[in-house]
């Protein structure tokens, strides 16, 4: 009796046919033999075994091992993985049946019976539809085709209310939280872990506890690591892709006793895990629920067949590792656990599960078109769902039915960063009886983004992008961030004119993209997508084993990380780009994130940076997208007349000191229309309060916890502070990212101020009044005394020892040439502090040559120190100090330079006060400001408190450029001035800070806790200074207008007025 065709044999015999039509006859045969051979191995199956033996099992083994003749191994194992995938699309009982029978017992003596185990497996993580129970297993861990068992589908982050009134007052009865103080274990790896802790009646009493949101590592339980590139085992576990090292995987084990709120009994309970980071195993009373990984997009579960009314307990285990380690290596703290908010909801009889109210914009950018797209899910036989669309004035312009039709909308405005412009809708759910299920509101903006000709047009005009890219954190609770931390955020973004954010490297939360909507901030929405681990070694570039690359057994995971993204976040006007992922080089599993982008949602682009390291894949991504390229760079890439646009997703790596030369980027938008901006790395340093060793509270980063490997501070890279204060540079960010009209408005206003400050300060000298010195010639000391003042200068000291105006002394020693300002990070990251170590060393350690007296006289006293460059042979440096008899004394600075001299830092004056500065008030540009990075100071009368910067490792900072005047002013305890000292031009502006550390002690310092208090200001004036940087913090150097050459002469001059 012939055997009846199964269809995974009819798949075989097609594929055959189709793809080897020479070679059919012989695989059918070779087929056939081999499934009857199995056939006959197994004749002694339970009669329950047999039909899924001789329906699925067997024939995929016979199909796989036939192919392997006429193909690869791993393209035979993806063919039959599609003959199962598309039986389990239609046969979802069977599956379940074969599922439960592979679990239970091995048919005999089939011995690649684990190919067909990983088939199924790889099959569940991609049919989320089949709902399938299944015994959870450790080995998901390190499998790359396990990622989501009974998840629920992706859907977008509406949020449904029972009612018009809870609608209008944002609060749904059909949601309950679970944050709070859930019971908590920490184990050090999953042998160590309660394994039935999850079991009903479990005995958790001795369990702890730990607040959700939040990380496990900031709440004390296990390892605080930061690093960046190299994976957080690297040296200590020897694993490649997709391996993970069990006996170094924390796990988090959850429990949560609660009852069901009334608004959700009696109906079907789901819940919702927010972020998770990095997999999780979920069971409810007692039985298995599911499993997910993607620590930054939402995954939920069908909690229906377990719920109770109450008593019910959730159980929840998070591995800190899994195969996602590989692939979540994002530059951040390495951190695990329940870190985003996790709440139940309802769902009624009939559920809208999915909307999409595709909002778009006619050529006339006045005809909005609105495409409703909605997912029903329970009991939709006779529902209906209407809409209703409110201006932001309240007056409705669509009230009626959905029908899938596109509704065209009149007198709409565009939403735009200027013009960000929300449309309130309101869908109403009733079920077949006319009653009210669900509503949902939803704000939406009405907008058309294209391409043009090789431009990036919104609403017809070209975008350019004042972006930054933003991290989620909180230096108390890392990415655990809540509202607070979001408005906060948004208030800076507004204040300083940045119009677009990219979510670096992982999709942000929800609250994020509505602020963005209202606040009209462009966004790049990242995937959670990261594994320049995998093939950047150490600065070189060797993908041999990078990972999603083109390894089918990833390409799902990734394409559901960006489905998972797409579905949430798709109804956000602010969201004009979608973005494969970070530094995860390129290979055709990023391509089939692109086509998903692509063909999912042609109203966006699609970006993705790493085809730069592989160009066979330049389809990837829309736009030609770069980090840290430099002007010259970019410009040679426009110049080429390119297909695509320019934007730099990462640029001006904002790390400690830094941000200088931003114009040479700001300019290029100004001359080539294809340049369209770029998104500065990045806004806020991440960097953790803790207690250090010496009981001091200080924001701790990379290293400070004890943690190998580890990069250091190489987290401080933002625009602001960890706590959220802007950093200095950040004038310079307002600037730069204004319009060319307000800058050019700012520029001439500076301009104006500065001329009638040197105007106001000339005629005050000018009018000052003289008066005669006295002139005291000691043996080791010349003495001056004028007017309410008087000085020595000390042979043996060098210099001025003494200065004291109106009885108060001001010099703790005497003046000398300054040669170095404290390091930089991005002096550090370019070999800058090797290169001028000569220089370190001068500016503590110089030859005095002697002292001449040019002038004694009682309208004039003229002394001059000359210096030697020991570290510099051939340099040297000259001090002239002038008396002068209308009550000041002058000073000036010469640096001659030498043939071969290494470049310098600065060149100046320094000196120490004997008191303590508490305020300084000086007549110049606002805030903090160096030569590459000034034109976002605003000129005119400004005070400070001499400080240091808190960057996470303390350099040089404070300085402020084209100044006419100083003033160091010393307090009482009351705030009342008792004595001060002013500094002023004399033909030029000069450069000055006014610090209570000197460039040594800042230079030694690697925290700021850790600057000596020494009851001293450190004082420099300066005539030349070094730029910042701000291209790269690793290895580029300054711009060169910016540095100062050693070689050739330098200067300064300037008065003090007594």
């Amino acid at each position: 009796m012939k055997r009846k065709e199964t269809y995974l044999s009819r798949d075989f015999r097609d594929t055959a046919a189709q793809r080897f039509p020479a070679q059919a006859k012989q695989l059918n045969a070779a087929f056939d033999m081999r499934l009857n051979a199995l056939l006959a191995e197994n004749a002694d199956a339970s009669k329950e075994k047999q039909y899924h033996l001789k329906r699925q099992i067997l024939p995929d083994i016979a199909a796989y091992e036939t192919l392997q003749r006429a193909m690869p191994k791993e393209e035979a194992l993806q063919t039959v993985h599609g003959y199962v995938e598309r039986l389990a699309r239609t046969s979802h009982k069977q599956l379940a049946a074969l599922l439960h029978i592979l679990h239970t017992q091995n048919p005999a003596c089939v011995c690649e019976i684990s190919v067909i185990f990983f088939v199924f497996r790889y099959t569940l993580g991609r049919n989320k539809r089949s709902n399938i129970i299944m015994t959870p297993e450790l080995n998901w861990l390190s499998d790359p085709t396990v990622f989501a068992v009974n998840r629920l589908d992706a859907h977008s982050d509406h949020v449904c209310y029972r009612t018009v009134q809870e609608a209008a007052q944002r609060h749904s009865s059909l949601r309950q939280p679970l944050d709070g103080m859930w019971r908590f274990v920490w184990s050090s790896c999953p042998a160590q872990r309660p394994a039935d802790f999850w079991r009903e009646g479990a005995d958790l009493s001795g369990f702890g506890t730990i607040r959700v949101p939040g990380h496990m590592e900031t709440q004390g339980y296990g390892q605080l690591q930061y690093t960046n590139t190299l994976y957080p085992w690297d040296g200590r576990s020897a694993l490649r892709p997709p391996q993970v090292d069990l006996n170094d995987d924390p796990v988090g084990s959850y429990a949560r006793e609660f009852d069901l709120d009334a608004g959700l009994r009696g109906q079907r309970v789901c819940i919702s895990f927010q972020g998770v980071e990095q997999a999780m195993y979920l069971w409810c009373n007692g039985k298995f629920v599911g499993y997910a990984e993607d620590s930054f997009t939402p995954s939920e579960f069908d909690l229906t067949p377990y719920i109770k009314e109450t008593g019910n307990r959730i159980c929840v285990e998070v591995y800190k590792r899994s195969s996602a380690a590989w692939i979540e290596d994002q530059d951040f703290f390495r951190f695990s656990g329940m870190f985003r908010p996790v709440y139940l909801y309802a769902k009624p009889a009939v559920h809208l599960a999915d909307i999409w109210l595709k909002a778009g914009l006619s050529e006339d950018n006045t005809t909005g078109l609105l495409t409703p797209e909605l997912k029903l899910d329970g009991e939709t036989e006779g529902v209906s769902v209407t809409l209703r669309l409110t201006d932001p004035e309240g007056y409705a312009l669509y009230e009626g039915p959905v029908t899938g039709d596109t509704i065209e909308l009149e007198g709409i405005q565009p939403w735009s960063h200027k013009t960000p412009v929300l449309y309130h809708a309101e869908l109403t759910l009733k079920d077949a009886q006319g009653t009210v299920q669900e509503v949902v509101p939803y704000d939406i903006g009405f907008r058309r983004f294209e391409m043009k000709g090789g431009i990036m047009c919104l609403n017809g005009e070209r975008v350019v992008f004042n972006g930054v890219n933003r991290h989620e954190w909180n230096p108390e609770k890392g990415r655990a961030i809540d509202a607070d931390d979001m408005n906060a955020a948004m208030a800076v973004l507004k204040a300083n004119n940045i119009n677009a954010v990219r979510t670096c490297h992982y999709p942000d939360q929800s609250l994020w993209y509505d602020l963005c909507d209202k606040n009209g901030i462009y966004m790049i929405d990242e995937t959670n997508l990261e594994s320049h681990g995998s093939w950047q070694k150490l600065g070189a570039i060797e993908p041999s084993w990078n990972v999603p690359g083109s390894l089918p057994e990833w390409k799902d995971c990734v394409v559901d990380r960006a489905r998972s993204m797409l579905e949430r976040d798709k109804n956000h006007a602010a969201v004009l780009i979608w973005s494969c992922g970070n530094e995860s080089y390129a290979g055709e599993d990023i391509l089939a994130m692109t086509q998903f982008f692509h063909a999912k949602d042609p109203s966006r682009l699609v970006h993705y940076e790493g085809v730069v390291h592989n160009r066979a894949f330049a389809a990837i991504t829309d736009m030609e997208s770069r980090m840290y390229a430099k002007p010259w760079e970019i410009r040679e890439y426009l110049e080429s007349k390119p297909e695509k646009p320019f934007i730099l997703c990462e640029y001006m790596h904002d790390m400690g000191n830094s941000l200088g030369g931003m114009e040479s980027y700001v300019k290029l938008a100004e001359e080539y229309p294809q340049y369209q901006g770029g998104f500065i790395w990045d806004y806020m340093d991440q960097a953790i309060w803790h207690t250090d060793v010496m009981g001091r509270k200080v924001l701790g980063y990379g290293g400070d916890f004890g943690e190998r490997t580890t990069d250091y501070n190489f987290s401080g890279n933002g625009i602001v502070y960890a706590d959220g204060a802007e950093k200095p540079a950040m004038q310079d960010v307002r600037y730069w990212y204004a319009s060319p009209a307000d800058r050019a408005a700012q520029d001439a206003a500076n301009a104006a101020a500065a001329a009638q400050a040197d105007r106001t300060l000339a005629e005050a000298w000018q009018s000052r009044r003289t008066y005669p010195l006295v002139v005291t010639q000691g043996d080791g000391n010349l003495g001056v005394k004028g007017k309410n003042f008087e000085m020595l200068f000390s042979i043996a000291g060098a210099g001025p020892a003494s200065l004291k105006v109106n009885g108060t002394e001001w010099l703790w020693r005497a003046p000398r040439p300054a040669f170095w300002r404290a390091s930089t990070d991005n002096d550090r990251g370019c070999g800058f502090p090797l290169r001028a170590a000569a220089w370190m060393a001068a500016d503590v350690f110089v030859t005095y040559n002697g002292m001449k007296v040019l002038e004694a006289g009682p309208d004039c006293v003229k002394v001059q120190f000359q210096f030697g460059i020991p570290t510099v042979p051939g340099a040297s440096a000259e001090l002239v100090y002038t008396v002068e008899a209308q009550g000041a004394l002058r000073v000036d600075a010469v640096y001659h330079g030498v043939a071969g001299a290494p470049e310098l830092p600065c060149f100046g004056v320094k000196f120490e006060t004997f008191g303590p500065v508490t305020r300084t008030v000086w007549t110049g540009l606002s805030g903090e400001t160096y030569p590459d990075r000034y034109k976002g100071g605003v000129f005119g009368c400004h005070e400070e408190t001499p400080h240091v910067e808190p960057h996470l490792v303390p350099q040089d900072c404070g300085m402020h450029m084209q100044t006419r005047q100083a003033m160091l002013e010393q307090r009482d305890a009351c705030g009342h001035t008792t004595a001060a000292l002013t500094l002023q031009q004399v033909d030029a502006p000069f450069a000055f800070s006014a610090l209570p550390n000197t460039a040594q002690e800042i230079e030694a310092a690697q925290h700021i806790t850790e600057l000596p208090a020494t009851g001293r200001t450190s004082v420099m004036v300066l005539g030349a200074v070094r730029g910042v940087g701000g291209i790269d913090s690793w290895g580029t150097d300054v711009e060169e207008p910016y540095h100062v050459s050693g070689e050739e002469d330098h200067s300064v001059s300037f008065r003090i007025v007594l």
